[in-house]
């Protein structure tokens, strides 16, 4: 609907055909869409006749009435960052769009006070091309299937799509999976082998707001970490957890804590810094580092 209220607003009257041919929807769903954007407030006038359409009442600002210096500057850079992650055609025009309006106003910025870049520093990588793929699979309801390793295990997995999220630093999608009959959370790293099948589905109900998610993440989140860094690991702490997040004890250490499951991935974190970094809480997670810590000592003593 944004899209087209910029549109109309470039011209003086234009076919619903020419809008849904656009926009790839049908004609009523323009209709629909015309419907809303009256509603909001937006004087939409419909010219009769065989050279009739559909415009914006002449006169109408929609530069002052509708968008703000901040409301510009906002979809701006949500627009440039998810163009970041998944070069889509209607995206990148409507980033030209609104520059345009932006460019041409005395008081609209062009949007470029914040960039957002969710693309990976690793050229090779191939989450864009992944969410392209799972953004056709769920406009087109069809179900995907890929390999996943989660907990050391490689599984194949069926999944009726239901929405990619971004979370914290990483992309995930969030679907129905036929192989464990529940909604589940996948992160889109650790899929291989992506394919979007033939096999088409009905979308459930479902819900993606902040408690359910934090339910979906509840695994990775039911344990308490307790820590202290060596000051000379000052640096990645502060890279890895932020310089707000931890207490500066008096001789110097760094001594935080966060939450999450005691899992291989947690293990393996905190050995990276040797004897760097120690475990006060939980009692579990200390005395598995120190089951590991004799385990590498046995085989460096041999």
């Amino acid at each position: 609907m944004l899209a087209i209220i910029m549109y109309l607003s470039c011209h003086e009257k234009v076919r619903a055909k020419e809008l849904a041919d656009k926009y790839e929807v049908s004609v009523r769903t323009i209709y629909r869409d015309i419907d809303a954007i009256s509603q909001a407030g937006i004087p939409i006038r419909a010219f009769q006749g065989s050279a009739g359409g559909i415009g914006i009442v002449e006169g109408y600002k929609l530069d002052k009435s509708v968008f703000s210096t901040d409301d510009m500057q906002s979809i701006l850079a949500g627009l440039k960052g998810l163009h970041s992650i998944n070069k889509d055609l209607k995206t990148k025009l409507l980033i030209e769009k609104l520059s345009g309006v932006a460019s041409k106003s005395d008081y609209m910025p062009a949007g470029n006070e914040i960039i957002i870049d969710l693309s990976s520093w690793n050229k090779n990588d191939r989450l864009s091309s992944r969410i392209t793929e799972i953004k056709r699979a769920i406009r087109e309801r069809r179900i995907i299937k890929f390999l996943y390793f989660t907990n050391g295990k490689l599984t194949k997995r069926k999944v009726e799509p239901c929405v990619i999220l971004f979370k914290d630093t990483s992309w995930y999608l969030y679907g129905f999976c036929l192989l464990r009959e529940d909604f589940r959370v996948f992160k889109l790293k650790r899929l291989n082998k992506l394919e979007v099948t033939d096999e088409t589905f009905e979308m459930r109900e479902f819900s993606v707001d902040s408690d359910d998610l934090n339910g979906k993440f509840a695994c990775d989140k039911d344990s308490t970490i307790v820590v202290v860094f060596d000051k000379s690991v000052e640096y990645s702490v502060n890279d890895i957890f932020g310089i707000d997040n931890y207490d500066v004890l008096e001789d110097g250490k760094l001594k935080l804590s966060f939450n999450m499951g005691i899992n291989d991935w947690l293990l393996g974190f905190l050995l990276g810094f040797g004897d760097r970094v120690e475990v006060l809480e939980p009692v579990e997670l200390r005395d598995k580092i120190r089951t590991i810590a004799e385990g590498i000592t046995k085989i460096y003593n041999k």
